[in-house]
C-alpha cells in the first residue's frame, strides 16, 4: 500500500466537469495550475488497461442481469461499502483494496477525486412552487434515484387526488342541477298539508327566494318511482348482501302511463293555479299590511283539520246513500260543515255564504246528477232540443241567484232594524213595507230630516226608495200593493208606473213587459228619464224605470244606487233576459245593444277579474260568490283552489254529484296538467280526476277506506255521453284504485285476502264495487285485481304481484312468477363467495299471503296453501309444479352448501333429478347420462339457468368430501368405496357436462375441469 499511496497524482478526471459547480478557491487554483491531458487519451488508456485483465475461460457466456437485479447488486455493493469514499485508505475490505490497484494501474487518485468531490456544493432540491422537498428526497440531496421516485409518487397522488376533486365537483353540480330542493320550502308544504301552518306560507317563502311556486324544485314523484324490468325481462334491483334481489326504487314513470292520482308531495298541483297565486300574493302585499296574529293562524289551522275530517264524514255517508240508490242532501251537509266555524273571520261566512247559494239551486231532494244532461251536455247546442234545455237551465240558473241575493238582502235589513231599533222607529205592525220604511229610516233619516235632497218624499214617504227597496229584497207583490194603494200619488207624477210595475210582476219568472208597454215605456224614459241628474233627479226612480224596461243597455249603471257588489248583481241579473229559444225573433229582432243575457254577464265577470271585487284583499271570497251566482262554477272552483283547496274540493265533488261541473279527461295524459281547461265550444272544464286524487294523497296510506270514498266519486261522470268522456272517467276511477292499491299496499284492506281454506275475505273496493260501475266479482277480478298484478309485476314487486295474482284466482301465474323469482335468487348470487342465496324459511308457513317477502318462504306458503285445496292445486299445471319442488330443493341445496354440509347439498341435488348421480360406474352408462343431456332443454327455463350452479356445488362437495376422508387417520375398505363412489358421481357430472357445454358459460366448464383434477 505505501507504494501506491507515493505515486505522484495525476490530474483528476472530473477537474472539468465539477470545476463549475466548486465553489472552493483551493480547487479553482488546482484546476489552474495543473495541465489536463485531452479526455479521449484518457479514456483511450483506461480501455487499454482493461485488456490486460482476465478472459472468462469458461466458455458459457455473460449474464445480462435486468434494471432491477443491477439495482439490487448495486445496492448490496454501496452497504458493503461502508463509509464511501472517504474511507478508501482505511479498513475497507480486499474488495475496496483492488480497487485502488486497479486505478493506480491508470495513473487515478481516488483521494485527490474525492477531495475534489467533497469540494463541490450542491444547491438544495426544491419542490414545485420553491417548496423545498421533505422525506427521503430532502434528507439525500444528492440521491437522485429516490427524488425521482419521490417525484413520481407525489405526482400520482396528486393526479389522484385531482381527480376525486374534479369527480366530486362535477356530482355536485349534477346534484344541484337536478334536484335543486329548498328543505324549508319542501317543510312548510308538508306543514300546509297537515294544516299545520296557514296556507300560503310556502308561497311567501318561495317570493322571498325570488321564485314562485312553479319554479321551485319539489321531490320526486313517489307515485312515479318504481322498481322496474327492462324489455327482456331482467330485474331491474340489485343484489343484496345474501344474494337476493333487492327491489330498490328508481326514478322511473310507470309503465302505463302518466298517473291518475298524482305525486303525494308538494302543495301545487296544478301547472295554472301557481301564477294566479302568485298575482293574488303580491296583490295583497301591496294593498294591505295587516298580518294575522299566532293565534288566529293557529285556530284556522284546527279549523280546517276539523272540516277536512267531518268533510270525510259526510263523503261516506254520500256513498252509502249511493250504495242504497237513494238520493243524498250532499249540499246541506257540507253546508253544515262550514257553519260552524262561521264567525271567525270573513273567509268563513263568505264560504258559508257559498253553499247557501248552490243551496237555493240545488233542493235537499235533487237526486244523483239531476242536471247531468242539461248542463253538460245540452251546452253543446248539438240539437234544438238540447238548446232549449241549455237556456232552461240558464233561467233556472238566473232566477235562483237573484232569489239568494234578495232573501240574503232583506236578511240584512231585518238585522240592521233589531241592531238599531231606535233609530229605525219601526213601531205598529213589522210588516215588510214597514220594515223596508224603517230601513230607509237608518239610511237617510237624521234628526227627523230625510238627508238625500233628491229623494222625493210623499208624505214622509220616499216612495221611489221604498218601491226599489221592496224589489230588492224579492217582494214584488207588496211593491205592487204599494202602488195599488198610493196610485193616487203616482197620477202627480208618473201616472203609467204602477201599470209598468203591475204588468211586470204578472209576467212571472220571465220578468218582462209585454211589448207595446215596453215601447211605451221606452218613450217615456227616453223623453223625460234618461238624461238623469245626479243633483235634482230621484236616483232610484231612474233605476226602477231602467229595471222594468230594460232601457239603455248600453250603459248598466245606476248612479248612488248600487252600493255594493251584491246589488250590482242583482241589478245585473235583473237585466239578464233569455229568448225563449235560439231560432226565437225575439232575438233577432232585437238591436245587440238592447240584448243582455247571462252569458253576457259572465263575460263580464270574467274581464272585471277578482281584482274588480277584492281590491283590498278584505273579501277573498266575494268574486267566488260573484262566479257561482252566475252559474259560473268550474271558474269559482279554479279561483277558489288558489286560496283555499280542500272547500274548493268539495265543492266541485258537490257539483260533480248533482251534475253541474264540466269535467276534462286530458289531465292524465297531458304532460303539463292544469285545473282550468277550455272544452268543446270554449266551454270552461275541471280536472276533475286529477283535483280528487291530489286530495287524497294526505291519507291514502294512512286511511286507505277514505281515500277509496273519494276515488269512487269519479265515476260520478261515467254517464257522460259527450264524446267518450263517461268511458273515460270509468277508466281513469278503476286506474286510480289500482294506483292506490299498488301505492299504500293495503291489500288485505282494500282488495281482501284468501284463507288456507280457500275463503275469500272481501276487501272495501269488492264491497263497495257497485260505487265503480263494476257489477259482479269477475268483473272485479279482471278489472282492478288483475290489471294490479300486472302492473306490479312489470315493476318488479314480485310479492305484491303474487298476491295480487292470488287474489284475483290466477293460481297458475302466482306459481310461474315465484319459480321465476327462484331462479333469478339463484342465479344473481355468487357461488364462489360462499352467501346464501335465500334465509330460508324453516320458521312455519302463515296463513295468509299478506307480508311475505322472502322467496323462499313466498313459495314455501303458497305451495303449502295449494297443497291443502285439491280445487286450486289443479288450476296449477303441473309443469310449473314440478318446477317449482325442484327449485325449492335447489335451495336447500344450496343452503347447505353455504352451512358446510355436503353430504345433505349432495342429497338435494339428488332430489332434485336432474344430473347423473346415480351409483353406476363412471361410462358403464352413458346413454343415461346422455338422455339426461336431451331433457336439459325440456327443463323449466328457471331450472334450467341453475344447472351450471348444481355441477359446481356437486363438484365442491365431492371434492370436500374426499378430502376429509383422506385426511382421515383411520382408513378402511367403507372409506374407500365412498370416495370411489364420489369419484364415480364426479365422473359422470362430467361427461354430463360435456354434453351441455356450450349451453353453459365458458367459465363454469373451466372451473368443473379444475375441480375434476383436485379429485
Amino acid at each position: 500500500m505505501p507504494t501506491l499511496l507515493s505515486t505522484p497524482a495525476r490530474p483528476s478526471l472530473f477537474a472539468n466537469t465539477v470545476s463549475a459547480l466548486t465553489t472552493t478557491p483551493a480547487a479553482k487554483d488546482v484546476a489552474q495550475q495543473q495541465q489536463l491531458p485531452p479526455a479521449a487519451s484518457l479514456l483511450d488508456q483506461l480501455l487499454e488497461s482493461t485488456k490486460s485483465l482476465p478472459r472468462n475461460s469458461t466458455g458459457l457466456g455473460t449474464i445480462q442481469l435486468g434494471i432491477n437485479e443491477i439495482s439490487a447488486q448495486a445496492r448490496e455493493l454501496r452497504e458493503r461499502a461502508g463509509g464511501g469514499a472517504g474511507q478508501v485508505t482505511g479498513s475497507s475490505g480486499d474488495g475496496d483494496t483492488k480497487a485502488h490497484y486497479l486505478l493506480a494501474v491508470a495513473r487515478i487518485n481516488a483521494e485527490d477525486i474525492a477531495q475534489d468531490l467533497d469540494t463541490v456544493t450542491l444547491e438544495p432540491l426544491f419542490g414545485t412552487g420553491g417548496v423545498p422537498f421533505v422525506g427521503a428526497a430532502a434528507a439525500a440531496d444528492t440521491d437522485i434515484e429516490s427524488y425521482l421516485r419521490f417525484r413520481r409518487e407525489e405526482n400520482i397522488v396528486a393526479s389522484i387526488e385531482d381527480s376525486v376533486r374534479q369527480t366530486t365537483e362535477k356530482f355536485d353540480a349534477l346534484v344541484s342541477e337536478t334536484i335543486k330542493l329548498d328543505w324549508n320550502y319542501e317543510k312548510l308544504l308538508i306543514c300546509e298539508n297537515y294544516g299545520l301552518v296557514p296556507h300560503g306560507t310556502a308561497q311567501k317563502l318561495a317570493a322571498e327566494l325570488g321564485a314562485d311556486g312553479a319554479s321551485m324544485p319539489k321531490l320526486p314523484l313517489t307515485g312515479e318511482a318504481t322498481p322496474g324490468r327492462d324489455g327482456a325481462g331482467t330485474p331491474g334491483g340489485s343484489v343484496s348482501e345474501r344474494g337476493m334481489v333487492s327491489n330498490n326504487s328508481g326514478w322511473k314513470r310507470q309503465s302505463l302511463g302518466r298517473s291518475v292520482l298524482g305525486s303525494k308531495f308538494g302543495s301545487i298541483a296544478f301547472s295554472d293555479i301557481m301564477s294566479t297565486a302568485a298575482q293574488q300574493q303580491t296583490q295583497q302585499q301591496t294593498t294591505t299590511t295587516t298580518t294575522t296574529p299566532p293565534q288566529q293562524q293557529q285556530q284556522s289551522a284546527l279549523a280546517l283539520q276539523d272540516r277536512r275530517f267531518r268533510y270525510a264524514q259526510a263523503v261516506h255517508s254520500l256513498n252509502d246513500a249511493r250504495m242504497q240508490g237513494v238520493s243524498f242532501p250532499l249540499i246541506q251537509h257540507f253546508a253544515e260543515v262550514t257553519r260552524n266555524n262561521v264567525g271567525m273571520d270573513t273567509r268563513t261566512q263568505q264560504l258559508f255564504d257559498s253553499w247557501i247559494i248552490l243551496s237555493g239551486l240545488i233542493p235537499s231532494d235533487t237526486r244523483q246528477r239531476q242536471f247531468a244532461h242539461v248542463y253538460c251536455e245540452s251546452a253543446t247546442f248539438e240539437s234544438a232540443v238540447d238548446a232549449a234545455e241549455s237556456i232552461a237551465m240558464k233561467k233556472i240558473i238566473t232566477t235562483s241567484s237573484r232569489e239568494y241575493l234578495e232573501i240574503q238582502f232583506f236578511s240584512l235589513v231585518e238585522k240592521e232594524i233589531a241592531k238599531y231599533p231606535q233609530e229605525a222607529q219601526l213601531g205598529g205592525i213589522p210588516s215588510v213595507v214597514n220594515k223596508i220604511h224603517a230601513y230607509l229610516k237608518l239610511l237617510f233619516l237624521k234628526n227627523g230630516v230625510w238627508v238625500k235632497p233628491t229623494l222625493q218624499v210623499v208624505n214622509n214617504l220616499p216612495i221611489w226608495a221604498l218601491i226599489y227597496y221592496l224589489l230588492r229584497s224579492g217582494h214584488m207583490e207588496e211593491a205592487v200593493a204599494f202602488t195599488t194603494q198610493y196610485e193616487g200619488f203616482f197620477q202627480k207624477i208618473e201616472r203609467s208606473f204602477p201599470m209598468y210595475l203591475k204588468a211586470y210582476a204578472n209576467s212571472g219568472d220571465e220578468r218582462k213587459l209585454p211589448r207595446e208597454l215596453t215601447e211605451r215605456l221606452h218613450t217615456e224614459f227616453n223623453n223625460h228619464i234618461r238624461m238623469f241628474n245626479t243633483k235634482t233627479d230621484d236616483p232610484y226612480k231612474y233605476a226602477l224605470y231602467k229595471l222594468l224596461g230594460r232601457c239603455d243597455l248600453a250603459r248598466k249603471t245606476f248612479p248612488d244606487v248600487l252600493l255594493v257588489a251584491e246589488d250590482w248583481m242583482w241589478a245585473q241579473l235583473m237585466l239578464v233576459q233569455e229568448p225563449s229559444s235560439v231560432l226565437s225573433t225575439e232575438i233577432f229582432g232585437t238591436p245587440s245593444s238592447e240584448q243582455y243575457t247571462l252569458e253576457d254577464l259572465r263575460t263580464k265577470l270574467v274581464q272585471l277579474g277578482a281584482r274588480h271585487f277584492n281590491p283590498r284583499g278584505s273579501s277573498p271570497m266575494l268574486y267566488v260568490q260573484m262566479l257561482l251566482l252566475s252559474g259560473q262554477y268550474e271558474r269559482a272552483m279554479h279561483t277558489l283552489y288558489q286560496t283555499q283547496p280542500v272547500d274548493a274540493t268539495h265543492f266541485a265533488i258537490a257539483l260533480a254529484y248533482y251534475g253541474l261541473l264540466n269535467v276534462s279527461t286530458e289531465g292524465a295524459s297531458a304532460a303539463d296538467s292544469q285545473l282550468l281547461t277550455l272544452g268543446l265550444k270554449n266551454v270552461p272544464e275541471i280536472d276533475f280526476a286529477r283535483l280528487v286524487g291530489y286530495y287524497t294523497r294526505d291519507f291514502r296510506a294512512t286511511d286507505p277506506e277514505i281515500a277509496f270514498d273519494y276515488l269512487a266519486l269519479l265515476c260520478l261522470n261515467a254517464d257522460l255521453k259527450v264524446g267518450d268522456k263517461g268511458k273515460k272517467y270509468r277508466e281513469m276511477c278503476h286506474e286510480a284504485m289500482r294506483e292506490m292499491v299498488l301505492e299504500t299496499a293495503e291489500f288485505a284492506t282494500l282488495l281482501g285476502d284468501i284463507r288456507a281454506d280457500g275463503m275469500r275475505e272481501k276487501g272495501v273496493i269488492e264491497r263497495k264495487m257497485k260505487l265503480i260501475e263494476i257489477t259482479n266479482e269477475t268483473e272485479f277480478l279482471h278489472t282492478i285485481t288483475e290489471q294490479a298484478a300486472l302492473q306490479a309485476d312489470q315493476d318488479g314487486r314480485t310479492a305484491d304481484a303474487v298476491l295480487l295474482y292470488h287474489l284475483s284466482e290466477q293460481y297458475d301465474v302466482v306459481v310461474g312468477i315465484i319459480n321465476k323469482t327462484l331462479g333469478e335468487t339463484l342465479a344473481v348470487s355468487d357461488l364462489s363467495l360462499g352467501e346464501a342465496g335465500a334465509t330460508g324459511g324453516s320458521g312455519g308457513i302463515s296463513m295468509s299471503l299478506a307480508g311475505k317477502e322472502d322467496p323462499v318462504e313466498l313459495a314455501q306458503g303458497v305451495m303449502a296453501m295449494y297443497s291443502n285445496d285439491g280445487e286450486i292445486l289443479r288450476k296449477v299445471s303441473s309443469r310449473n309444479r314440478a318446477a317449482c319442488g325442484m327449485l325449492l330443493n335447489i335451495m336447500s341445496a344450496r343452503r347447505a352448501y353455504d352451512e358446510g354440509q355436503w353430504e345433505q347439498c349432495l342429497s338435494f341435488v339428488a332430489a332434485v333429478n336432474v344430473l347423473p348421480l346415480e351409483q353406476q360406474p363412471a361410462g358403464s352408462d352413458t346413454g343415461s347420462i346422455r338422455r339426461r343431456a336431451q331433457q336439459f332443454g325440456e327443463l323449466d327455463e328457471s331450472v334450467a339457468r341453475n344447472v351450471p350452479m348444481m355441477l359446481l356445488m356437486t363438484m365442491e362437495c365431492c371434492v370436500r368430501i374426499t378430502r376429509e376422508m383422506d385426511a382421515s387417520a383411520y382408513g378402511d375398505a367403507t372409506r374407500s368405496k365412498k370416495i370411489g363412489e364420489l369419484r364415480t358421481r364426479a365422473k359422470n357430472c362430467m361427461i354430463y357436462a360435456g354434453m351441455i357445454q356450450y349451453r353453459m358459460p365458458r367459465e363454469v366448464y373451466g372451473r368443473l375441469t379444475l375441480l375434476e383434477t383436485t379429485l
